[in-house]
């Protein structure tokens, strides 16, 4: 296969799946989540607090913390595996393209998604806080900074979801392991063992870029190895994730 059939269908899988994606019922997920979002750090907003740090504390915990992980495994954690259970994935299996291709034409546009799934959740809880408090220069650095960060956790996550979707015959189960245990309990504990967590290593990220709440004061772990950790786990996983594909029976 020359290289430009190998750029056409990925492009033609990308488009067919980022569709799916953001018009399927995880969209509707979506929208409860920001709605849920809204309301609380709404809330949050309307009462006494020190906007810059209490608005950067929040962003932190309920939308880096605990939602970064839940909407990328549940947009990606059964991507592949739905396909594979209801036999959609025929034509991708029997095309001429290659199967490593067709995993980065999964790949990309999960990870599209989940960007433009945060990113509305990132923007939709911004709002709700800072519009109560004015929306000055300070508060637009911080919701950049925690934008790129989404951003990039959902290109790390979701290769380690879409890798488990060819890996597990039930990756939700996994993923719900990973997102609301590992995550939320093994990266919460202090010492070393955090580092076992993505989540450790787009907060030392995001420690070195905010200047605001608990997140400025993170014990984190260098910029330049959080990142070469993070581009790494994310290499890592997609070439996992795409032999598993390109070598299992999937069809």
């Amino acid at each position: 296969m020359n290289l430009k059939n190998a750029v056409n269908g990925i492009y033609a899988l990308t488009s067919h799946s980022l569709k799916g994606l953001l018009l399927s019922r995880k969209a509707v997920i979506t929208l409860i989540v920001l709605l849920f979002v809204v309301a609380v750090m709404g809330y949050a907003g309307a009462q006494d607090v020190d906007a810059l740090p209490d608005g950067a504390n929040l962003m932190d915990a309920l939308i880096l913390f605990f939602f970064m992980p839940v909407m990328a495994m549940i947009f990606g954690s059964s991507l592949i595996r739905d396909e594979i259970d209801n036999k959609s994935i025929t034509h991708v299996a029997t095309a001429p393209l290659d199967r490593v291709f067709a995993y980065i034409g999964y790949y990309l546009p999960l990870a599209l998604a989940v960007s433009v799934s945060m990113i509305a959740i990132t923007t939709a809880g911004f709002l709700s806080f800072f519009l109560q408090h004015g929306v000055n220069g300070a508060a637009l650095e911080v919701y950049s900074e925690f934008t790129a960060l989404v951003v990039i956790g959902s290109f790390v996550y979701s290769s380690l979801f879409l890798a488990t979707s060819v890996l597990f015959k039930k990756p939700v189960f996994f993923g719900l392991f990973y997102a609301f245990i590992w995550e939320g309990f093994i990266g919460s504990i202090p010492g070393a063992i955090q580092k076992a967590s993505i989540k450790h290593y787009l907060r030392s990220i995001g420690s070195e870029w905010i200047e605001h709440g608990d997140i400025s004061e993170f014990d984190a772990s260098g910029f330049g190895g959080s990142a070469a950790v993070l581009l790494g786990l994310t290499i890592f996983f997609l070439v996992f994730g795409a032999y598993l594909f390109r070598e299992k029976e999937i069809c």
